[in-house]
């Protein structure tokens, strides 16, 4: 049911509609000028005004202006016996929802009064994902007291408070460090916090994307384009426009589609699969990657140029390891947090399960110890978090002159110094070896498990298959 308020002169009409309206659920109310609409409008906020544009003192068009003034979030429709283009155009450019002439048919009023309180509770929902979504991306959820995060924060404040980032043409951000960082928590909280805000977010994973859709995915397409292309279809970056498009895992971009992606970065137009018209759009780039992009450009799977246009400004997140006392902080949280989604009664760490977090490498980095908290959380059988309940498992050093390795499918790579030591290309031999086998060799599957692209994976076999051959 909707509340609903009915600006109209016409008695008769005024009445039809309002008995209409209330056989169908609706709880209707109706006001006979635009002087007394205004002020009813603001005190009750109805969900739906309809408003005629011929009244008796001020008319529609003022009323409807002075409405969206005074903030009332009402979906407006306008009604008039006058079915002129440019009132309607005026109108909906004030504000109003819709647009309906005169004589009325009321079951077509109540398919459009259904259609606008839609669009409006479908409006509400994104705002207040967006707002959720905005309340869990400051730079406030960047966790850490530790020398290397006061510096991010520092850095965060002094990107964000330029008014290059507003540009048409901002600095594009590349962001690195290991997996699990929080690359994505970063590039978001530079978002919240700078100029575009309230611009869209959109987050491009280039390693989740098919490799014969990338392109059509970033660029949208237009009919016919392929064979699956139905209709016309708007691509990420256009949908990034006024905000900002990061493009996660950016070091695992198809190397045919990255001049394509220059192309736009230096030029701010996009010009969709299959299409000949092109467009122009203003988004703020953000990248990140946990991939060494040095080593990938001297391996040809990298463009060059492409990486400088990318690192106007650069930001490293260290790894975990490197942050001091920041896991127990971190743990800390995430407890808090995890605890109370449960609703579990947990309260805090022993001493020996601090010592254990502190000791331990953290390979997964922040992610890793999400999961771990997580999972301990669930596994308590009591107020405190004991070691055992955090399943951390660190790789066992065999002696001081060596290690082992496990790998995938029980296999070991033994590491020995003083003895028989296999060579760094036995090693990575071995591990892509072991990925093919966990994958079923699945290409796709085992570069997002190594980090590295398919092509990569490629030439790593073949390269392994010659120096066979050749021994």
């Amino acid at each position: 049911m909707a509340n609903i308020l009915v600006i109209e002169d016409e008695n008769i009409l005024a009445k039809n509609i309002c008995d209409a309206l209330g056989f169908a659920g609706h709880d209707a109310s109706t006001v006979r000028s635009g002087e007394e609409g205004v002020p009813l409008a603001e005190s009750d906020n109805p969900d739906v005004i309809l408003l005629d544009y011929r009244l008796p003192g001020i008319d529609g068009l003022e009323v409807l202006r002075k409405i969206r003034e005074s903030g009332v979030s009402a979906a407006i429709i306008m009604m008039t016996a006058h079915g002129n283009i440019d009132i309607a155009v005026n109108a909906m450019k004030t504000g109003a929802s819709d647009f309906m002439t005169k004589p009325l048919d009321l079951k077509e009023l109540q398919l459009t009064i259904e259609r606008v309180l839609e669009h409006r509770r479908m409006s509400g929902e994104l705002a207040y994902f967006r707002d959720r979504e905005r309340a869990s991306s400051t730079a406030d959820q960047i966790i850490g007291e530790s020398e290397p995060m006061e510096k991010l924060k520092q850095l965060i404040g002094k990107i964000v408070a330029t008014p290059a980032l507003a540009a048409a043409e901002p600095p594009n951000i590349l962001i690195t460090g290991e997996t699990g960082t929080g690359k994505d928590l970063l590039a978001r909280a530079i978002h919240y916090a700078g100029p575009r805000k309230d611009g869209p977010f959109v987050h491009v994973n280039c390693t989740a994307l098919p490799d014969h859709l990338v392109e059509a995915e970033l660029f949208g397409h237009v009919k016919g384009a392929f064979t699956d292309a139905k209709s016309d279809k708007q691509g990420l970056l256009e949908c990034a426009d006024g905000g900002t498009a990061f493009l996660d895992e950016i070091g695992h971009m198809p190397l045919v589609l990255q001049a394509k992606l220059l192309q736009s970065l230096e030029s701010r137009i996009i010009r969709p699969v299959g299409g000949t018209r092109e467009k122009r759009i203003n988004v703020h780039f953000i990248s990140a990657t946990n991939r060494g992009l040095d080593e990938a450009i001297e391996q040809k799977e990298f463009r060059e140029d492409l990486y400088h246009r990318l690192r106007t400004l650069s930001i490293h997140l260290v790894p975990l390891r490197e942050r001091g006392d920041d896991a127990i902080l971190l743990a800390n949280h995430f407890l808090t947090t995890h605890a109370a989604r449960f609703n579990i009664p947990v309260k805090g760490f022993t001493e020996k399960a601090n010592r254990v977090m502190t000791d331990y490498d953290w390979p997964g980095n922040v992610r890793e110890l999400a999961h771990a908290i997580e999972s301990a959380v669930l596994m308590a059988d009591g107020p405190m978090i004991r070691p055992e309940h955090l399943n951390i498992q660190p790789t066992t050093v065999q002696n001081s002159s060596g290690a082992g390795v496990k790998i995938a499918g029980g296999q070991t790579i033994n590491i020995d110094f003083n003895g028989k030591c296999p060579t760094l290309d036995d090693i990575e031999h071995q591990i892509i070896k072991s990925a093919l086998e966990f994958s079923k060799h699945n290409l796709s599957r085992a570069s997002r498990l190594l980090g590295i692209s398919r092509d990569a994976i490629r030439y790593r076999m073949e390269k392994f298959e010659k120096q066979k051959g050749n021994n």
